[in-house]
């Protein structure tokens, strides 16, 4: 089984846990995350949203994740978006949007990156207020550059951790962690 293919089979298998409702994916290929996470919502859900610590950026993350244009360049978070089969809107969970959406039962919320707010004190505390907030029925934040963070906290206020590993998929990566002293 790929590395790829274990990620698929964990999220899937979170999504249709009926007693788990927030999922932590940590892992080094930032890319993989976002594509297999977003590949299996689309297998679930028709509706939802995805909240990011930076509007001008996430189109650009999922574009590259998917190695196509799915996005315009620039999204509004009074705007629904087509991924796949589902309607997505985004907005941010650092700087106030307009449209700010807490979901319901047929929705989930995708915290993509979140990495930032957990190695900020301040931040980290209004992040865990707008998890609670939220009424999705999945919640799954997704972290990029976690090696980073000294203080590990968030696993206290989540179900379950994935670690997607790509030592097989994509050896690549983490020789160039290794060799830059990353981890």
């Amino acid at each position: 089984m790929t590395d790829k293919q274990k990620a698929m089979e964990a999220i899937t298998n979170f999504l249709n846990d009926t007693d788990k409702r927030i999922l932590l994916i940590k892992g080094y290929d930032s890319e993989a995350k976002l594509k297999v996470t977003l590949s299996c919502l689309n297998q679930v859900f028709k509706l939802g949203i995805i909240r990011t610590g930076s509007m001008s950026d996430m189109s650009r993350h999922i574009n590259r994740a998917f190695n196509e244009d799915l996005l315009p360049n620039s999204i509004k978070s009074t705007a629904i978006y087509k991924l796949g089969k589902m309607s997505v809107n985004f907005s941010s969970y650092v700087n106030h949007t307009q449209n700010n959406p807490e979901g319901n039962e047929d929705t989930f919320t995708l915290f993509y990156p979140v990495e930032s707010v957990l190695k900020n004190l301040k931040r980290y505390k209004n992040f865990l207020d707008e998890i609670k907030r939220t009424q999705s029925r999945k919640i799954i934040l997704v972290t990029t550059n976690e090696w980073s963070i000294k203080e590990w906290d968030i696993e206290n206020h989540i179900d379950e951790t994935f670690f997607y590993s790509v030592e097989n998929d994509n050896p690549q990566i983490m020789t160039n962690l290794k060799n830059n002293g990353a981890i």
